[in-house]
């Protein structure tokens, strides 16, 4: 999981002349599971991901069903064929084959790739959203709920962090 720590060094200067809390340290908590769960932008990009992923792979079920009847019609010739006119054609088709087992695995790496990038778009946005909420509620420490025992009620910023994140970045599209 994401660990966010907020250092505000002006809330701290601040704090050093106006010692209003007895420990000098402030700290707001967030659900980071429940922020992705009701993030906008992380949905569309969830759906844009399997739409891709679902195109891609009946592209690829279409390609791969043409190469089945090369190789069956391949098969019927193999007695009509010389050895080696045979031998060139599985050759080749094996190239084939290969070849299209590649553009997958490269595509399928593209496709995760996009994804992370524009994951990370929405956690740098979350992550100013939430410098923001830090600064407005004086608090120098920012941790994710799951690094944390207990919690506060008053201490967790989760609903207004999904409530900005959303203002802020409604949706994304999936990085190409």
């Amino acid at each position: 999981g994401l660990l966010l720590f907020f250092e505000n060094s002006s809330a701290q200067e601040k704090k050093v002349a106006n010692t209003s809390s007895a420990s000098g340290t402030n700290i707001g908590v967030v659900d980071m599971k429940k922020i992705l769960a009701q993030s906008k932008a992380y949905q569309s990009l969830v759906d844009q991901f399997e739409d891709v992923r679902r195109k891609h792979r009946n592209t690829f079920t279409k390609q791969e069903d043409v190469i089945r009847d090369e190789e069956s019609e391949l098969l019927k010739q193999k007695n009509v064929l010389s050895k080696e006119a045979y031998a060139e054609k599985v050759k080749a088709l094996g190239k084939k084959i290969n070849e299209l087992k590649q553009k997958q695995t490269n595509d399928a790496k593209k496709f995760e790739s996009s994804f992370e990038k524009s994951t990370n778009k929405i956690q740098g946005a979350l992550v100013d959203v939430l410098s923001i909420i830090a600064n407005n509620k004086k608090l120098n420490l920012v941790l994710a709920k799951s690094q944390v025992i207990l919690v506060g009620k008053d201490i967790d910023l989760t609903d207004d962090a999904i409530k900005e994140l959303n203002k802020v970045l409604p949706k994304i599209s999936l990085d190409k």
